[in-house]
């Protein structure tokens, strides 16, 4: 006990040192954590998907200009649970045998009448804790697929799936 009045300062600012060093730890992690991009990725049938297939095969015979080419049957959506933007490379689904189709956009100067693919289309980033969802088109040659997950790829290459 005498050895506690004696150095009762030492102790004191030992406590309080390394209090003051935990919170400081604290502090760094949340910070270090704050600024890093999180999304969130989720895939449905469109709502219309089994009709616009139909529609699209019922204009087999017609000349060319009158056939439908594209149909929407996947949405995927994106949410940047972040706090900073996240600029999107790359969107679309994995279908059950493994290929990969990607989402198409229109660009920011085609005022809705040419798609592109994300990384050509120059998307504005997608700001903090906010969706954008993106069509997946099935193109007149090409079978009828089964999505199995979406992803997205931000600009430092870091792939994110949804759940299966």
């Amino acid at each position: 006990m005498n050895w506690l009045t004696d150095n009762w300062l030492a102790c004191y600012g030992a406590i309080t040192g390394t209090l003051a060093l935990f919170i400081s730890y604290l502090g760094h992690r949340h910070a270090v954590n704050k600024d890093t991009i999180k999304l969130s990725v989720s895939f449905s049938a469109h709502p219309n998907q089994e009709e616009n297939i139909k529609n699209m095969l019922s204009t087999e015979g017609k000349e060319p200009w009158e056939q439908t080419n594209f149909t929407e049957v996947y949405l995927v959506t994106v949410k940047n649970l972040g706090s900073i933007p996240a600029p999107l490379e790359d969107v679309g689904v994995i279908t059950s045998s493994g290929d990969k189709k990607q989402a198409l956009t229109s660009s920011l100067h085609s005022h809705g009448n040419i798609l592109s693919k994300i990384s050509d289309s120059k998307l504005e980033p997608l700001i903090p804790q906010s969706a954008k969802t993106f069509k997946i088109y099935l193109e007149r040659a090409e079978p009828v697929f089964k999505a199995k997950k979406a992803y997205a790829v931000d600009q430092t290459g870091k792939l994110w799936c949804s759940r299966t």
